[in-house]
């Protein structure tokens, strides 16, 4: 059983500020947890069921804290509505410049907001061997439960670093091709592959900001939607899933 303490101090974590404040975030569920024991990231603590405990103590780091919990217990300090076996408490990592990695494909995102279009960005990008994803301050926060959920384990593989997008770009131009999805933009199927470069994504309602779409080198257009000649259709698609079109082309080579 926890105690009231342990209980708030993992409850006050759904909150970013106590995050912040802590330097720590929540991942749950037995894939992530089972991934995050096996990774880099350094864990705080594992709050779990006793069978889960009992399966997984090979796993388990000697030095680690391990809280046995009640059902209970588990269902009030996590953030899901049907809570998962185990709960993990993580350092985050230390922040870092955003390095230019020329030799692959970065991934930029400018503003978007919503932390499941993240994490499944996140998640997408992993799939496609994406290392790198940088992140607009007002991008959300990738260590919030639900982006952390969403990605399904992939933030422990991807570098996510947020940093002011236009130093960055400006720089980077200089090496890089810089991509962006404009409906004015040339349609990528019919497009050359570098498959190296940098690919904006914007906000989900706005798009890419004037400012970054000015850094913008090569504007190109997802074949479809709504269109001269075409109005019965979709006027956009769902920011993760442009994302996730747009790594598949670029790194179809």
């Amino acid at each position: 059983m926890l105690s009231n303490s342990q209980l708030r101090y993992v409850q006050s974590l759904q909150q970013k500020k106590f995050r912040r404040q802590q330097g720590v975030f929540v991942a749950e569920g037995e894939k992530i947890v089972s991934e995050l024991l096996q990774s880099h990231f350094e864990t705080e603590g594992v709050y779990a069921l006793a069978d889960w405990l009992q399966e997984n103590s090979h796993q388990i780091p000697g030095d680690l804290e391990v809280f046995e919990t009640s059902q209970k217990d588990l269902v009030r300090i996590s953030g899901l509505k049907t809570p998962n076996k185990v709960l993990a408490v993580v350092k985050m990592p230390t922040e870092e410049p955003a390095p230019i990695r020329q030799e692959s494909l970065i991934l930029l995102l400018d503003k978007v907001q919503d932390p499941g279009n993240l994490g499944t960005i996140i998640r997408t990008a992993d799939w496609f061997g994406i290392r790198q994803v940088i992140c607009s301050p007002d991008t959300a926060e990738v260590f919030s439960p639900k982006v952390v959920q969403a990605t399904m384990g992939s933030f422990l593989r991807v570098k996510i670093i947020y940093t002011e997008l236009l130093p960055f770009l400006e720089k980077a131009k200089e090496k890089m091709t810089v991509y962006g999805a404009f409906l004015e933009g040339e349609d990528l199927w019919g497009g050359e592959v570098e498959n190296r470069g940098i690919l904006v994504i914007g906000n989900e309602s706005k798009g890419i900001s004037p400012e970054v779409a000015s850094l913008v080198q090569k504007k190109v257009r997802i074949h479809g939607g709504r269109q001269p000649g075409r109005a019965d259709a979709a006027e956009s698609l769902n920011a993760s899933v442009a994302a996730g079109i747009l790594m598949a082309w670029l790194t179809k080579k």
